[in-house]
């Protein structure tokens, strides 16, 4: 690490972003009762905010080639702060569905930069170690978005509870603004097509894309559904359903750091996903059998298997651009994962709805397999400054 304050700025950054995209979840049952909703309310906000944040993903890349990674990090967590602090003034649940867009949208803006950044500030071959950190903060802060604001929302309300998230956001956007220093961005940059080109036509990194969708499937299912699940199905309270849940981001905490530096040393990218992808749809089946004790192992395999996989990827399309399109390749890997989220909770809500949430556990581990198999037509490379 070469710039301590930096690397606090955005690892505080990251805490609060974490803690806005997963609180919702912890809080629904309390807004469900205010506002009259169900599972399938549920799908519907949570496929607006995977929507938002899948779309912006290429123009948040395209933007942080051209402005530099540090402001457009900053701008779109000061966006996706301010929709979460507006989410507790709504009056209806379509401003729910509309809020949590926008914060989706301004957390395309942040993910990819913040990559760029923490990999700028340590040292040459510890790449993936610091994306790997960069992501066990993210489900650090996770946990405590589903844990703590289940807490925090029961005892003083799910209004309160995503105020002070959203205040908290927007503190670290200046927190960037102060500490992180400033982009060297060329003067006489310009956007050069051919590179953009073989970036969006990489039949390596689409493959890796897939590999990704499938695990993001499971993911969006897991940490959006499985709180909701134990309430309503197996009839426990919210906070131990906020605690069981948090284990899933306690997995992939545990994940990021380990397989980062794991593939530092191995450069195995396809392989060491692939393996964890089997593990997140190990994790669904097991989601499927109706009791606590499962609900807790389904969230630990999951998370660490997704973690893993999401560590791995994002530090091999990292190296394969050159400087000022790192972020532009993160971000097409992290809008084609993140689109899974946006069709598949919705799925999924349809499944439980006809036929109940064993066997849309179950079905959902079976229809994730063929998109982490697509990783089995793809091998590990390394290509810096060059992608193809």
């Amino acid at each position: 690490m070469n710039n301590g304050r930096a690397v606090a700025s955005l690892i505080s950054g990251r805490l609060i972003y974490a803690i806005n995209w997963y609180n919702f979840a912890a809080v629904f049952a309390l807004i469900a009762r205010d506002l009259n909703q169900n599972v399938s309310g549920l799908g519907v906000v949570v496929g607006s905010f995977y929507l938002g944040a899948g779309l912006f993903q290429i123009p948040g890349g395209l933007l942080a080639a051209k402005i530099g990674p540090r402001k457009t990090a900053a701008y779109g967590t000061l966006l996706a702060s301010a929709a979460s602090l507006a989410t507790s003034a709504v009056t209806d649940f379509s401003q729910i569905t509309v809020l949590r867009f926008l914060v989706g949208m301004g957390m395309a803006f942040v993910f990819a930069p913040g990559v760029i950044l923490m990999a700028r500030y340590f040292r040459e071959q510890a790449e993936g170690f610091s994306v790997g950190l960069f992501n066990a903060v993210f489900y650090g802060g996770g946990a405590l978005g589903i844990f703590g604001w289940a807490v925090l929302a029961d005892a003083w309300g799910w209004r309160e509870s995503l105020a002070i998230s959203g205040g908290l956001g927007i503190l670290t956007a200046a927190l960037m603004i102060l500490l992180v220093p400033r982009d060297p961005v060329r003067e006489d940059f310009a956007m050069e097509l051919t590179e953009i080109r073989r970036i969006f036509t990489s039949k390596w990194l689409f493959l890796l894309g897939l590999g990704m969708f499938g695990m993001m499937s499971i993911w969006g299912i897991v940490t959006a559904f499985m709180v909701y699940y134990m309430e309503a199905s197996l009839k426990i309270g919210v906070v131990l359903a906020g605690s069981v849940g948090a284990l899933a981001l306690l997995g992939s905490g545990i994940s990021c750091p380990v397989l980062g530096a794991l593939y530092d040393r191995t450069r195995k990218a396809t392989e060491l996903m692939f393996i964890c992808g089997i593990a997140g749809v190990a994790g669904l089946e097991l989601a499927s059998q109706p009791n606590v004790a499962a609900a807790a192992l389904a969230n630990l395999v999951a998370g660490f298997a997704t973690g893993g996989i999401v560590t791995v990827g994002f530090s091999a399309a990292r190296e394969l651009a050159h400087a000022e399109y790192e972020t532009l390749a993160v971000s097409c890997l992290n809008g084609t994962q993140l689109f899974a989220g946006f069709i598949f909770p919705p799925l999924f809500s349809l499944s439980v709805i006809s036929l109940g949430y064993s066997r849309a556990w179950m079905l959902s581990g079976l229809y994730t397999f063929p998109f982490i198999a697509a990783l089995l037509l793809t091998k590990s490379k390394r290509v810096t400054g060059h992608i193809s």
